[in-house]
């Protein structure tokens, strides 16, 4: 009896092991399906690259070895991360519910609002931590009158420069794409798009990384609008079948490729982004793509890349660069050639580039958190309480509150916390090699 019940046993923990193996490679396959297939370059990290020293590689052969080892390690790790990473932290509905009642629209009056919001930028941040203003603010760029209009030349994509009643100067970028378009190519494809401002935005705030502009969805009519146009701008607004159109000037403006009011409603859709006071300066990043197809960046090639850099930036600025490397790879931007400064430090300008395909992770736009192996405690700790779908719970409630909502569709939030994950496994694989030294 008792030998019967040890077979029993015996059996019964074989079947186990079975099991567990089978959701281990399903898990694994299934993770590898999200990444980018096609260009992606993993660089190279030794803390990372000698977790996985007798790994198999499993992405495609182009890549060189120690980008796949580095790959299949934080692939690898996402399945065997402790539950705290994947169950919901209590913490965030505080700061959520806080998040809510400060990004709701509200009257504003229009005397103080303008002075209110150029009065908040101070170093790296933008818009304050708590304060129900910033939703007069947003309230007050989405609705208050136009009085101008022109095109800006800043940049390489069309945008333009309205100025507000109470002289109030914002940039607006037109929508090019649905919601449901999917941005195939590279990394860096495609046209800006306005969703991916407001919603950047959002993230931002959550993520407490308050140094993006303050962005607001609006529809505006180019026909009711015209009369306030800049002659410089007039000459790029043609009438095409019967709907008024812009294209305007800029580095890859051509007449024709036009945004138009909808036939139907007769606006055209936007984000609005409030202008920073201050000198802003801007300084080539030191993970700029070579945007050449057959050539690497040095990032891509040198192992120890990050030693120089350290002692090249401050290192203020490196660690907002590693924050801008997480924000960047949510939001899958991978177009950051340039980084802007106010006061000598980072500002995430220019975040239209993100959440072009869901469906794909380039894992090397978080090349400065996995070369360099720190990151700042105080980030670290805001990314662990919004675990297990706080994440994109917490956005889409941010979201709810813009105009223009639904902003991106349910596979952008699935994908959200699919690269939350990643982002928390290539940490864990730091943090074996180099322990708690690399909190800053």
């Amino acid at each position: 009896m008792i030998r019967t019940s040890f077979y029993h046993i015996i059996i019964l923990l074989c079947l186990s092991l079975v099991v567990y193996y089978s959701l281990n490679v399903y898990f694994i396959n299934n993770l590898q399906s999200t990444v980018s297939q096609d260009g992606v370059n993993m660089g190279g990290h030794e803390a990372l690259e000698n977790a996985v020293e007798e790994t198999k590689p499993i992405l495609n052969k182009t890549q060189s070895t120690k980008s796949r080892s580095v790959q299949n390690a934080i692939i690898r790790k996402v399945m065997v991360l402790k539950p705290v990473f994947r169950n919901k932290n209590p913490k965030y509905i505080g700061i959520k519910q806080n998040l809510i009642s400060c990004f709701l629209p509200k009257p504003y009056n229009l005397t103080s609002v303008w002075k209110t919001a150029n009065s908040w930028p101070k170093l790296n941040e933008v818009f304050p931590i708590k304060d129900k203003s910033i939703g007069t603010v947003i309230n007050a760029m989405g609705m208050e009158s136009i009085l101008r209009l022109k095109n800006s030349r800043r940049g390489t994509q069309l945008k333009l420069v309205l100025e507000l009643a109470g002289s109030q100067f914002v940039l607006f970028k037109p929508s090019w794409y649905t919601r449901e378009d999917i941005i195939n190519g590279t990394v860096y494809s495609g046209k800006d798009r306005h969703n991916s401002e407001i919603v950047s935005f959002h993230l931002a705030a959550i993520l407490n990384l308050r140094y993006t502009p303050i962005v607001a969805g609006r529809k505006i009519s180019l026909r009711n609008n015209l009369q306030y146009a800049d002659n410089d701008l007039r000459q790029t607004m043609p009438v095409i079948n019967n709907q008024q159109c812009a294209y305007g000037v800029c580095h890859y403006c051509k007449s024709d490729e036009t945004v138009c009011d909808d036939p139907i409603t007769g606006t055209l859709e936007g984000a609005v982004l409030l202008t920073i006071p201050g000198k802003i300066l801007k300084y080539r990043s030191p993970w700029q793509r070579t945007y050449k197809d057959q050539l690497k960046a040095e990032w891509e090639k040198d192992d120890n890349y990050c030693a120089p850099i350290r002692k090249q930036l401050h290192f203020d600025v490196l660690l907002d660069l590693i924050d801008a490397a997480i924000f960047d790879f949510l939001i899958q931007n991978g177009d950051r050639h340039h980084y802007e400064t106010r006061e000598n430090r980072l500002l995430l300008l220019d975040n239209g580039k993100g959440f072009g395909n869901p469906y794909i992770d380039h894992i090397d736009i978080l090349a400065p958190l996995y070369q360099c192996c720190f990151i700042r405690r105080t980030t670290w700790e805001r990314l662990l309480i919004f675990s297990g779908g706080a994440l994109s719970e917490t956005l889409e409630e941010l979201n709810k509150l813009d105009l223009l909502y639904p902003l991106v569709t349910k596979d952008h939030y699935i994908a959200l916390e699919r690269r939350l994950l990643y982002i928390y496994s290539t940490v864990e694989l730091c943090k074996e090699k180099f322990g708690n030294k690399i909190f800053k």
